[in-house]
């Protein structure tokens, strides 16, 4: 896990700054009109608290819901690093339109309209992609999850010389392992979630009256 979730991160590195470079090379036309539709969004009048608020879940959990068919088997690998990239590009293509045509007020942008729920998105995605690819690379829900590769030629516990005690834990670790899975696809969920509470609640600050 701590192979995978550093090269996560890089995955997530390279979407986040590859996202701020494409903003800086679009066209001053789709500049404008991209910057315009964001900010606007930003400042919404019309959206309230509710509507904030199931938008962002919608959005966020339409890539969990995406993701998921990882749990299936090791055909749909692809998907959780291929989402993570998307998450991270958007983060960083919207940042990067923010700090290119709103540089009197990109700080305070980033500050009530960026930085808070990413917060919790970031990690969030990050657990969620990763757990979800170690499942996918080990055969999906159904396959036994210790049985996972980590030398040519090498199994955890699963090959011929195995201690009593590799013996004796044989049915009692499985379980563990995917109780231990599940409560960290919880974890992930309610990072997301709580993602979504949070930029409902400052999309709320930045239309209250300075």
């Amino acid at each position: 896990m701590k192979k995978i979730g550093i090269i996560f991160i890089f995955i997530f590195l390279t979407g986040l700054f590859s996202g701020l470079f494409f903003s800086t090379n679009l066209s001053p036309e789709n500049n404008d009109t991209l910057s315009a539709l964001l900010l606007t969004d930003f400042y919404d009048p019309s959206g309230n608290f509710s509507h904030a608020f199931f938008s962002s879940v919608t959005a966020n959990l339409t890539l969990v819901l995406l993701m998921l068919p990882a749990l299936l088997g090791k055909i749909f690998c692809p998907l959780p690093p291929m989402l993570l990239w998307y998450k991270s590009f958007a983060i960083g293509f919207c940042c990067g339109l923010v700090y290119i045509n709103a540089s009197s007020g990109a700080v305070l942008i980033s500050l009530v309209k960026l930085f808070p729920q990413n917060l919790f998105f970031i990690p969030g995605f990050l657990l969620l992609a990763a757990i979800l690819f170690c499942i996918s690379l080990s055969g999906g829900l159904r396959s036994n999850l210790p049985a996972v590769s980590v030398a040519p030629g090498r199994r955890y516990a699963f090959g011929h010389h195995r201690s009593r005690s590799h013996r004796s834990n044989k049915k009692s670790r499985p379980s563990e392992i995917r109780k231990g899975l599940l409560y960290a696809l919880i974890a992930a969920v309610l990072l997301i979630l709580t993602g979504s509470l949070t930029e409902a609640v400052f999309h709320l600050i930045a239309l209250s009256p300075s």
